[in-house]
């Protein structure tokens, strides 16, 4: 699956490259193996077999579109989304097929940030506390913002605690977190309350293009594997490397050769990967840019062949 933003379109594409199915719109996820498209205010689900269905009709577009920004129950009944005014106040709406009316008003956090769903799936309502006026660059460089949970029979919204950098929610109520205070570690939350630590990256604490030292974090489809985009590089320049580890281990390892960073884990273990070179002006090292495409690494990331030679502005957003 393709999300191409120049053209503002979805587009699903087979193993071998042959697409079979275009949306106009904005990628919002993958909800119960269907495909979540948000056209202006028409919220669409896009099937494997590439048929799509009209799920309803949004009051207002949201001013922030990205996974999650509508966040679809797993029945693909009801939907959750965010308005946000100019004092950051969130207005949450619940939609169906048939309806959509305000079901909260919740006040900004502090001042600089407003609420704005982020996943709906078996364990519940989750969104984030997004704060306004973003920017910033850098090699490692993500948006991941504050994790609350929403209740909706009140209404309410309460932060995680202890705070969580929002990665992903699995169905379970797992949580992977980032910390306020990066270094180079990633959490895996259990509902239980245990916490696991991995550490994916080297963090120097200097501040110069650490962000979080970490980039395009994943688990795989069975929940077993965790893979992220570091540093690989032994000297002063940065070129970027995965590392794979599992849920449960302390550290993570390199997986495949230098340059590339994932995009999407297949079922049967392989994975959808992106050769990229960090930019120059960030201290990236050596990096043969012809290579630039999209690569399908096996599950052990000894040998990777190329997919896809992707037009500038489409990058591969998940698999279905």
């Amino acid at each position: 699956m393709i999300e191409d933003y120049n053209r503002v379109e979805v587009r699903l594409v087979r193993l071998d490259a042959t697409r079979t199915a275009t949306v106009k719109g904005q990628y919002d996820g993958i909800v119960s193996g269907k495909v979540i498209v948000l056209n202006g205010t028409t919220l669409e689900a896009l099937s494997q077999n590439g048929t799509v269905k009209k799920l309803g009709q949004l009051a207002v577009r949201p001013d922030w579109v990205d996974v999650g920004s509508v966040a679809v129950n797993p029945q693909l009944s009801q939907w959750v989304y965010a308005i946000r005014d100019n004092s950051s106040t969130s207005t949450i709406h619940l939609g169906t097929a048939t309806s959509d009316r305000v079901v909260a008003t919740l006040p900004s956090p502090d001042g600089n940030a407003f609420y704005r769903p982020f996943s709906w799936n078996a364990s519940g309502i989750y969104m984030v506390r997004q704060p306004v006026g973003l920017g910033g660059a850098g090699p490692f460089l993500e948006y991941h913002f504050l994790l609350a949970k929403f209740d909706l029979a009140t209404g309410r919204v309460a932060d995680v605690s202890p705070n969580c950098i929002a990665y992903q929610v699995l169905d379970d109520g797992t949580m992977i977190c980032g910390q306020v205070k990066p270094d180079g570690h990633i959490e895996v939350r259990s509902p239980s309350g245990q916490v696991h630590a991995i550490q994916l990256a080297n963090f120097s604490g200097n501040g110069v293009y650490d962000d979080y030292a970490f980039i395009r974090v994943a688990i795989s489809p069975d929940n077993q594997r965790l893979i992220a985009g570091r540093n690989g590089s032994k000297g002063p320049v940065i070129n970027y490397q995965m590392a794979v580890a599992g849920v449960t281990s302390p550290s993570a390892n390199a997986f495949g050769p230098l340059d590339y960073l994932p995009e999407a884990w297949l079922p049967d273990g392989r994975l959808v990967a992106e050769h990229v070179c960090a930019y120059p002006g960030f201290g990236g090292g050596p990096c043969d840019a012809r290579l630039d495409g999209t690569y399908i690494f096996s599950a052990n990331g000894s040998t990777h062949s190329l997919f896809y030679k992707l037009a500038n502005g489409s990058v591969v957003v998940g698999y279905v």
